[in-house]
């Protein structure tokens, strides 16, 4: 067990030995408050980064950050899924994104931009990345994924707590909020066709493209500005 989980458990009262986890119990919800102080400080520095930029850039290279803590049934329903054991250990140890900060970017470049920023952030330290704008997933779905570490001070202690960054465009968010609501939220629980997966996957390529050709058109009007202000 890493020196993080260690203090992360004794902190919470938690034994070393693997404690089956108890939803309701003080010990659970008190390691949901440490995430989601954790969450609350990256989601701080992502405000400190947009505020830099745009004066920086003179726009919102950042035009929305969003957060959340994973739910109790989320996090149950991911641990089953993987066939992690039940126990707080494992939780914290292979459960990444039980706090959750997105991004949202108006263009593709500023995505990438932004990434690296965070990237370079002192109290911020990247132990994964999936780039799913480069290699969408075959669902459609594309953005960029940081699983950070950040350091947290408690009871005068420091803990290094893992929360997963999405950052995404707004093209790719309206996508992925719709694909989700099509796919979990239908009321009959009925499993999409294979006819209406592919069309989804169309639907992305279409807002990808779509959002290229505005960026373009975006860049020009750009140039021209700095041309006629020169």
């Amino acid at each position: 067990m890493s020196k993080a989980t260690e203090l992360i458990l004794s902190n919470n009262n938690l034994k070393e030995k693997d404690d089956e986890i108890e939803l309701e119990s003080k010990q659970y919800n008190d390691l949901l408050t440490i995430y989601g102080l954790a969450m609350n400080q990256v989601v701080n520095t992502a405000t400190n980064i947009k505020n830099r930029l745009n004066e920086i850039y003179n726009y919102n290279l950042i035009e929305k950050i969003d957060c959340r803590v994973k739910s109790k049934d989320s996090i149950l329903r991911k641990m089953d899924k993987k066939d992690i054991p039940f126990t707080y250990q494992a939780m914290v140890k292979y459960v990444d994104d039980i706090a959750g900060v997105r991004i949202i970017c108006p263009l593709q470049d500023d995505v990438l931009l932004v990434k690296e920023v965070i990237k370079n952030m002192p109290n911020i330290h990247v132990i994964q990345e999936k780039d799913y704008i480069t290699t969408p997933k075959k669902s459609g779905y594309s953005a960029y994924h940081l699983i950070v570490e950040t350091p947290l001070t408690i009871n005068t202690e420091t803990v290094i707590m893992k929360v997963e960054i999405q950052i995404r465009t707004v093209a790719m968010d309206f996508w992925a909020e719709m694909e989700h609501d099509i796919r979990y939220k239908n009321k009959t629980n009925k499993q999409l066709t294979k006819t209406e997966s592919k069309k989804l996957t169309w639907y992305a390529k279409k807002l990808e493209k779509l959002q290229e050709k505005m960026v373009r058109l975006y860049r020009k009007q750009e140039d021209n500005t700095t041309m006629v202000n020169y």
